[in-house]
């Protein structure tokens, strides 16, 4: 038999085991969330072993498996730990999860990354972006495990957000928080270019609405930080203009007017905008100083 020949009779095997799955969980047979048939899916063997061994899991009626966002990975985590055992804790054994993504050691890798989602996964969104693409298939399972429940945790506080917004559209204060969540829920990097277009719009719309209630400061930092990522800039400068009016000595105002004239590659302007800022005297932090550091010492020569 060719190697075409094994891979599609894999495939096909892969396929039909998915299937299984699937109706399995439609029908109820198998006590396990439609969300992870997603794994039985991208990772072949692995996946379907693990979606089993949860239904056997939840079907004993064991008191491990959590229900709410990345507890339900501690049933693997206990399967794993059985199989992997822990290293001896000392300070030489803490290694940052981008180096222990590339060690040779299975072991260790296993046990970091389930250490980071034990701890709190939504700090760690980009490393386990990269562990989906590592070569152990039980550090990949437990990095999609993880990017699901993340998403579904995320989606659940959406609705319940737009819901409240809904009901109640006028309130400020949960006009504010929709505005924070939305914030928090873009920079994750979870979604598609199309969707969180649709979001960043929506976003812009909210801050927009805020600002509309109560001129302040924060509300226009998050507007500009938002519209230079959609390359908006005809409302960007819109927004500049307000800063001018109201916090004209303010950093911010500065730093985002710099940041508005390079990105628009106005060397004209921004060459004006940073004498103006000697001129005037406009005081600068640390962190000023660190976002405005490539212009300004540009101006020095």
């Amino acid at each position: 038999m060719t190697k075409t020949a094994i891979g599609i009779t894999a495939l096909a095997i892969h396929l039909i085991i998915c299937i299984l799955i699937w109706s399995g969980i439609r029908t109820g047979f198998l006590k396990a969330k439609m969300y992870m048939l997603s794994l039985a899916v991208f990772v072949p063997v692995w996946g379907p072993v693990c979606v089993l061994l949860i239904h056997f899991q939840l079907f004993s009626g064991t008191d491990q498996v959590k229900t709410v966002g990345v507890e339900k990975l501690r049933v693997n985590e206990e399967i794993y730990k059985n199989m992997f055992p822990a290293m001896e804790e000392n300070d030489r054994d803490v290694v940052p999860l981008e180096e222990a993504l590339l060690l040779n050691d299975s072991s260790r890798r296993r046990e970091l990354i389930m250490n980071v989602l034990n701890d709190n996964p939504g700090e760690y969104v980009e490393l386990l972006k990269q562990a989906r693409m590592n070569e152990d298939v039980e550090v990949v399972h437990y990095a999609i495990t993880a990017m699901v429940e993340l998403f579904k945790e995320y989606d659940y506080r959406l609705q319940k957000i737009e819901k409240k917004y809904t009901n109640d559209p006028d309130d400020p204060v949960i006009l504010e928080e929709y505005c924070d969540f939305l914030k928090e829920y873009l920079s994750q990097g979870f979604m598609e270019k199309q969707m969180e277009q649709i979001y960043r719009n929506q976003y812009t719309q909210l801050l927009l609405k805020q600002l509309e209630q109560k001129v302040n400061l924060h509300t226009c930092v998050c507007l500009m930080e938002n519209l230079m990522v959609q390359r908006d800039f005809f409302l960007a400068e819109k927004i500049l203009k307000i800063m001018d009016q109201n916090w004209h000595r303010g950093e911010e105002y500065w730093i985002w007017k710099i940041r508005y004239l390079a990105e628009r590659k106005m060397g004209k302007e921004l060459k004006q905008s940073l004498q103006a800022l000697k001129e005037e005297h406009i005081y600068l932090s640390s962190r000023g100083k660190e976002a405005l550091g490539f212009w300004l010492d540009g101006s020095k020569k």
